[in-house]
């Protein structure tokens, strides 16, 4: 006999493409006013980004949209393919769509997903940056995250990389990262688009095996047969930033309790405090200060590099003075003192 609770469950209608953008614009951007900017590509996920916040603010005279296109310069057709993007937005009453163009002389010769990306986004931003736009959307989805983890497992990340993508990530000068599709599947994005009649672009690199995200995008079917779906992925992820969270608050209060001097160019920490929390928080205090001390918004000291020497000051009475990422280490156990200073100040 057929368990009629169990088959109600199962049939359970799940919520419509439009629905899920609607829920998550609701519950990250609420009472949103002004313009906003949404990087579009042309695949089927930027597309569908653009129409759904077309529609989603069909009703709203404060927000325009300006979909953001970038010829790479990279291929032959991506100038063309930014004008077929622009055909299809035209119909929108509330987008606005450009083109911009990535100036370099010669196409890259290593690293050129890498080096188009931050191409793009600085692109992006300078736009930006001319018309008081704050808020940048992104077609990132749940596939794309459970892409993101696997990568950055791959490379041996920590728990911060390993958190992944957010929906709300701020960025330097005030800048947003807006992600409402983290929790919708590609397949979802591209029946919302052939069900509009929107024509999108299949990206020809995203089926060349010289980049490491194709190889693991290709290999998440086997993955998934063994239960590492996106979707179990995208909640590990989410479940990472929680716990990441959780350790900031941990660091951010570590950090007040033990810091005796903060100012330019130098900090000073109550060592014997400071090494009475767990190593994890040590850590997190520790970049924290070089983050402070190098104002620097890059990739900075590799983690690994400041792991062994938090390690190392756990034994404050064996640590040796050293210089790391521009900063000099120095522990004076007397005066129970942990400096740290700039190695050439500016």
């Amino acid at each position: 006999m057929t368990d009629k609770k169990s088959n109600q469950h199962s049939t359970k209608k799940q919520p419509s493409f439009m629905e899920g953008v609607s829920d998550a614009m609701a519950l990250h951007f609420p009472d949103m006013e002004g313009d906003i900017a949404v990087g579009v590509s042309g695949g089927a996920d930027s597309m569908a980004l653009c129409f759904a916040l077309s529609e989603y603010f069909k009703d709203s005279v404060a927000v325009t949209i300006h979909a953001l296109s970038v010829d790479h310069g990279l291929r032959a057709e991506s100038l063309g393919e930014g004008q077929h993007v622009a055909a299809q937005l035209k119909s929108l009453p509330n987008v606005e769509h450009h083109i911009l163009t990535w100036a370099h002389e010669t196409k890259p010769d290593a690293r050129i997903q890498e080096k188009a990306r931050f191409a793009r986004y600085d692109l992006m931003k300078n736009y930006m940056r001319m018309h008081n736009i704050t808020m940048l959307f992104l077609g990132h989805h749940m596939d794309d995250q459970a892409e993101t983890l696997l990568f950055r497992l791959a490379k041996g990340s920590g728990l911060d990389g390993l958190s992944c993508m957010s929906a709300v990530q701020k960025m330097e000068n005030d800048f947003i990262l807006c992600r409402p599709m983290l929790g919708l599947n590609k397949v979802d994005m591209v029946a919302f688009c052939e069900g509009r009649g929107v024509d999108f672009i299949d990206d020809p690199s995203n089926d060349c095996d010289d980049y490491a995200r194709v190889r693991l995008r290709k290999s998440r079917d086997i993955l998934a047969d063994e239960g590492l779906s996106s979707k179990r992925l995208s909640v590990a992820a989410k479940r990472f930033s929680r716990a990441r969270n959780a350790l900031n608050i941990m660091a951010n209060t570590a950090f007040e309790s033990c810091v005796s001097e903060n100012k330019s160019g130098r900090v000073v920490f109550k060592i014997s405090g400071l090494i009475s929390y767990p190593e994890e928080i040590v850590l997190r205090v520790i970049l924290k200060a070089m983050s402070d001390l190098q104002n620097d918004t890059g990739y900075g000291t590799r983690l690994e590099r400041v792991e062994n020497l938090c390690a190392d000051l756990m034994k404050p009475d064996c640590f040796r003075k050293r210089t790391l990422g521009g900063i000099i280490f120095d522990c004076r156990n007397k005066e129970d003192h942990l400096i740290l200073s700039l190695e050439n100040p500016r």
